[in-house]
């Protein structure tokens, strides 16, 4: 727990704090920082760090993981097709454990959902070749390494 108290300790805040003010004020013109994942924005905004940063210092919000950017209803879809039986749903790694509702494919597969992860797009064509009578569903949602290649 101790890692988690040094980030949540009021003092550490205001000192981290400090130093951005400290650090924008030697930096010429305006400073665009991004958060990359949701949850980033989402503590930024309930901890008011945007009212507490100087105004010339922008906060943009990233892209998104798939946790963040995936909307319930694509994996509860997912969900009930791994239970048709004629279907094999077939996603990255990134995917498995994301929580929706108290469920995840990881839960689904373990319950006996037909679900599988791969590594790349390819290897969902070589399952559909492999299983002529499945429908093949590739979840395409990825981070940003697995993207590029959907």
């Amino acid at each position: 727990m101790k890692y988690f108290d040094e980030y949540q300790n009021p003092d550490i805040a205001r000192k981290m704090i400090e130093r951005i003010c400290d650090l924008s004020g030697k930096i010429p013109g305006e400073i665009r920082l991004m958060e990359v994942c949701g949850t980033h924005t989402t503590a930024i905004g309930k901890t008011g760090i945007r009212k507490l940063i100087p105004e010339k210092v922008e906060l943009l919000s990233g892209p998104g993981c798939p946790v963040c950017v995936t909307p319930n209803s694509y994996l509860c879809k997912a969900f009930h097709y791994s239970r048709t039986g004629d279907v094999i749903i077939t996603t990255f790694g990134d995917m498995i454990k994301v929580p929706v509702m108290g469920n995840s494919l990881e839960r689904e597969k373990s319950d006996g959902g037909h679900i599988t992860i791969v590594y790349s797009a390819a290897d969902s064509l070589k399952i559909a070749e492999e299983n002529p009578q499945k429908k093949i569903i590739f979840l395409a949602v990825g981070f940003e390494t697995t993207a590029p290649t959907v």
